[in-house]
This record gives structure tokens, C-alpha cells and sequence, in this order.
């Protein structure tokens, strides 16, 4: 509704700065829930508002806050969207592997405008990756034995 942010190049600047702060307070505050997300995304718009207008920042941190709490749910399109997204850039990072994995990944993300979380989910994968590698390891001839008698 709002023209706030008026080039591609200054919206990725943009989504950079506010998933830094982000991700800094969710690896910072143990509890950090709904309240201190919106709180990154206000000052965010915030900083391009040039009204400073306290009711229009009110406003606008109450309708985020009623998104974010919407968008969280399971029967909900976007939710359902990102979290394929998630799903399928981890795939790419667990089974494409290096260089290859890390492309997939981008490729994934970007579709929902996440890309700037490819390093998150590539550190995800390769732990991933090495709990499927011990496991199979582990457990490959039980399930041998399990697949071979069903």
C-alpha cells in the first residue's frame, strides 16, 4: 500500500538488514516470539516512514503482528509455500552435496524470497547429512532385514 521502498536493489538491502536482525535476535533471545519479530519488522518500516507518525507505526506494527500470527498456521497458503521451500532446499543441500547443494538451495529459497537464509539451511543440511550417514551406519542391516521381510 505504502511506496516505501522504490527499487529491486534497496528491497534486497532491505530483506538483508531485516533478516540479520532477525536471525540475531532469535539466536540471542531464548524466548523470542511474536512480540520482538514485530518489533525488528516496525523498525524496519519504520526507517522509511518519513512522516513519523506514532498512530500510522502503531497501526502498521498491529496489522504485521496480525500477519505474522495468521501466517504461522498450518492451513495457511504462505506457511504451507515457505515450508516446501524449506523442505526442498534441505533436499537439495542433503543430496546434491557442496556447490551443488548450495545452488539448489538458493534456488528454493529465492521462490519465496528467502534466499538470504541459504547459509541457515545449508548448515541445517550438512548436519543433516551426517545424522543420515551414522544412522544408515548404524542401522543399515536392520533395515535390510526389515525391508527384505515386508
Amino acid at each position: 500500500m505504502e511506496k516505501m521502498i522504490s527499487s529491486p536493489e534497496e528491497m534486497e538491502t532491505t530483506i538483508q538488514k531485516c533478516a540479520t536482525e532477525l536471525l540475531k535476535i532469535l539466536d540471542s533471545v531464548e524466548n523470542a516470539g511474536f512480540e520482538e519479530i514485530v518489533q525488528v519488522l516496525s523498525k524496519t518500516g519504520d526507517n522509511f516512514d518519513k512522516t513519523n507518525d506514532p498512530t500510522k507505526s502503531k497501526s502498521r506494527r498491529l496489522v504485521m503482528a496480525r500477519m505474522l500470527r495468521k501466517s504461522v498456521q498450518a492451513e495457511d497458503s504462505v506457511f504451507v509455500k515457505v515450508s516446501r521451500a524449506v523442505c526442498l532446499a534441505t533436499r537439495g543441500v542433503v543430496l546434491g552435496g557442496g556447490n551443488n547443494g548450495r545452488v539448489l538451495a538458493e534456488m528454493a529459497l529465492r521462490q519465496v524470497g528467502a534466499a538470504v537464509f541459504t547459509d541457515r539451511v545449508e548448515e541445517a543440511g550438512k548436519v543433516l547429512g551426517v545424522m543420515a550417514s551414522v544412522t544408515e551406519r548404524v542401522h543399515g542391516l536392520w533395515y535390510d532385514r526389515l525391508i527384505a521381510n515386508v
